[in-house]
């Protein structure tokens, strides 16, 4: 859809595919008409993350663009705590707990590159989770350790890699061997 079309919710699902400013100034322009009318749309968020790997470098995500609008926003409505973009990814526990009843157990372990949401989901949903390196966070880039510290840090997806042994929270060495396919691994 057109950044320049009437909406009555606004979902932010992609960060490509559309001249960044203008997009971004029409659909900022919308919602203060919108708001300015009395209208409420909702405003959702299916991938909280803020920058993503790319194979040259980093780019901004989702994420980053709520934030963006969010803060314009704040900035026009000083006193609407109200308009801000509703999460529906990770880490919201939701989409965990939605894994869980399609995989039929909790024995799950969530592989992710971002600590924020990947790692962190998992561990407020109360399983076990992989970083794998080279993507997003790095545990090195943490001053201490997160509540959410992963449980495993694999250098690979590659199938038989041996990953570094990672330390969970009590300082128990923890290790994982990948066997099998890598495209049997759900992403969601």
């Amino acid at each position: 859809m057109p950044p320049t079309a009437d909406f009555d919710a606004l979902v932010i699902g992609d960060q490509v595919g559309f001249p960044f400013l203008e997009g971004v100034d029409a659909v900022l322009s919308r919602l203060i008409e919108k708001f300015d009318r009395g209208e409420s749309p909702p405003l959702i968020l299916p991938n909280p993350d803020l920058i993503y790997p790319k194979p040259r470098g980093f780019g901004i995500t989702c994420g980053a663009l709520a934030l963006m609008l969010e803060a314009a926003l704040r900035q026009r409505y000083p006193g609407r705590p109200d308009i801000r973009f509703v999460p529906l990814g990770k880490p919201e526990t939701p989409i965990f707990a939605e894994a869980a009843r399609r995989a039929g157990s909790r024995n799950l372990v969530m592989i992710g590159d971002q600590i924020e949401t990947d790692i962190r989901g998992a561990w407020h949903f109360g399983i076990d989770s992989a970083l794998v390196a080279g993507g997003v966070a790095e545990l090195a880039f943490h001053a201490g350790q997160p509540a959410w510290w992963p449980t495993w840090r694999l250098e690979t997806l590659q199938p038989g890699h041996r990953p570094r042994i990672a330390l969970d929270p009590e300082g128990n060495a923890q290790s994982v061997t990948l066997t099998g396919s890598c495209d049997k691994i759900a992403h969601f």
